[in-house]
């Protein structure tokens, strides 16, 4: 009985090494770099894309919202008649409510350096670009971006 309860202790120490063995790791991983993070985040995002205008040019929007807990962001702008360089911003998306015109309206909340945008969730697959007080623009110009991906 105690060489059976000796042999299951040792198979069971000799599995568990095994199982942490770095065979599956890649070289970056094994320095500490966390591959599995960057990939996550590209595939498990929502990505939406648009022509937004602007005062002297207008702009492209790329925005990557993360599918998880994380509540994660990535935003590139793009212009298109500058030479500008391309804007990229990161960060934790914050989710608002609020009535406007007595509907209830939400809104993300993106910070993006010292200023913060605003793009209301019009359905599942479009969102608007609002001011502060989560109210369109007045004009007839789109600032839609629309669901890509």
């Amino acid at each position: 009985m105690k060489k059976l309860r000796n042999f299951i202790v040792l198979f069971a120490a000799s599995a568990a090494m095994v199982a942490c063995h770095n065979n599956g790791k890649t070289a970056a991983n094994a320095a500490g770099t966390d591959s599995a993070a960057n990939d996550t985040a590209m595939q498990d995002s929502a990505v939406y894309e648009g022509e937004i205008p602007g005062a002297d040019t207008g702009s492209i929007y790329t925005l990557k919202l993360a599918n998880d807990s994380t509540d994660g962001f990535s935003l590139q702008i793009k212009y298109l008649k500058d030479k500008a360089p391309v804007e990229n911003y990161n960060g934790k998306k914050v989710v608002a409510t609020k009535k406007v015109a007595g509907k209830d309206v939400t809104v993300y909340k993106f910070a993006l350096g010292k200023d913060t945008t605003y793009f209301k969730v019009v359905n599942d697959s479009v969102l608007r670009m609002v001011n502060d007080q989560f109210e369109e623009a007045a004009s007839k110009l789109s600032y839609d971006l629309k669901l890509k991906k």
